[in-house]
């Protein structure tokens, strides 16, 4: 069998091995059960009331057929593109993803992507094979939520049914406030879907009976919901304006390299404030806190100089403690403040392994007008879908 034969039968294993991993995440959301205990439950609860089988892999058809319809729109956005502009192309390569661990957030898949291979000549098809993508997963996701949205069934009877014992806890389904209240009596925790623009304004006004709309740390039991979620946030992922990332291409378009590479910069740095501001708290000042302290520096050093080259020592030397300063600042005036481990580790991909400058075009061509629009559309798709905390922990 020949390279081509070869690279075909991964591509096609992969987008199963992803099927699979969809399925078995849709299932776990839409019944509240998990696959797997390993022996880690409690000697008072029945395995039989909380383990799924795999006769159950069919209900999480929705979410999977859901996801995979965003990344295969996605992905084929770029590679179709791609193909008209004859840059050659790989298929997709979806990336399945599921840990079998019970308490895992799991989603099912990390995405999918494509390699180009060969480099586009033009500033043109650059933007257009990075702004196809996103434009193409996004309607899907407007589709998905507002499928969601329209056809809320019964919300007392839907959540209820999959957590019976909030009658006897709460009497009804609990509030955000009661289950924040419950949860650090308990010392215990779980997790809620953050907000978007976009998100929170098609949960306020698609619904026909807003009664019906459940908490937000029980949106993940709504399946067309819960994926235009996170679908949403993938899209915002993609059009960050870094580097060669999908928003990087669109930056480099609409800005030129020079003013690109400066927004990139910028973007990390953010991401980077955004991450780790609230890890940090002033009191109690102890051997834990200030190792904590002297860690964080060291990150935020070794961020300043991949983004600024180590010529520029002295100014890494003064930026970055004023930067951490300022996060710990924010903590202790908004406690409330919630770090996020994911914007951090982000960044350090980006940084160590992406880079955060595009790589120059063979022609410099002004965008069209019409390209010009379909760039600021995609500015406009990612401050509409970012949120800065995707999933919030309540409790704790």
């Amino acid at each position: 069998m020949n390279n081509q034969g070869r690279r075909l039968i991964l591509h096609i294993s992969l987008f199963l091995l992803s099927v699979l991993t969809t399925l078995m995440t849709g299932a776990e959301l839409i019944t509240g059960k998990i696959w797997f205990t390993w022996g880690l439950l409690p000697d008072d609860v029945d395995p039989a009331t909380v383990v799924l089988q795999w006769t159950d892999l069919g209900k999480g058809w929705v979410y999977s057929l859901g996801f995979l319809s965003f990344l295969t729109f996605h992905e084929f956005g770029h590679y179709f593109t791609a193909i008209y502009h004859r840059v050659k192309s790989s298929l997709p390569y979806y990336i399945p993803f599921y840990i079998p661990l019970p308490g895992m957030v799991n989603i099912g898949s990390m995405g999918a992507v494509i390699r180009l291979h060969s480099i586009p000549e033009t500033t043109r098809k650059f933007f257009d094979i990075g702004v196809a993508g996103p434009l193409a997963g996004f309607v899907v996701s407007l589709v998905l939520l507002y499928l969601g949205f329209t056809n809320l069934p019964p919300m007392r009877e839907h959540i209820l049914n999959l957590h019976p014992e909030y009658l006897e806890l709460f009497g009804d389904v609990p509030t955000l406030e009661q289950m924040k209240a419950h949860l650090h009596a308990q010392e215990g925790e779980t997790w809620a879907l953050g907000s978007s623009l976009l998100f929170d304004w098609m949960k306020n006004t698609l619904p026909a009976d807003p009664a019906q709309v459940p908490p937000d740390f029980e949106l993940m039991h709504y399946p067309l919901i819960f994926v235009g979620y996170i679908t949403l946030f993938f899209t915002a992922l993609n059009l960050l304006p870094i580097g060669q990332l999908d928003g990087g291409h669109v930056t480099y378009g609409l800005f030129g390299r020079k003013n690109a590479s400066v927004i990139s910069r910028v973007a990390v740095v953010l991401l980077v404030l955004v991450g780790g501001t609230g890890w940090l708290e002033i009191l109690p000042w102890n051997y834990e806190h200030f190792a904590a302290l002297g860690i964080f520096l060291l990150y935020w050093i070794f961020i300043l100089h991949q983004l600024l080259g180590k010529e520029r020592w002295l100014l890494i030397a003064i930026a970055a403690p004023l930067l951490l300063g300022a996060q710990v600042a924010a903590k202790y005036y908004f406690p409330e403040i919630q770090p996020n481990l994911l914007w951090l580790v982000y960044s350090f991909m980006v940084v160590r392994f992406l880079g955060v400058d595009h790589p120059p075009a063979m022609f410099e061509i002004p965008l069209t007008p019409m390209r010009k629009v379909l760039g600021w559309l995609a500015v406009l798709i990612f401050l509409l879908c970012f949120t800065p905390s995707p999933l919030i922990v309540i409790g704790g």
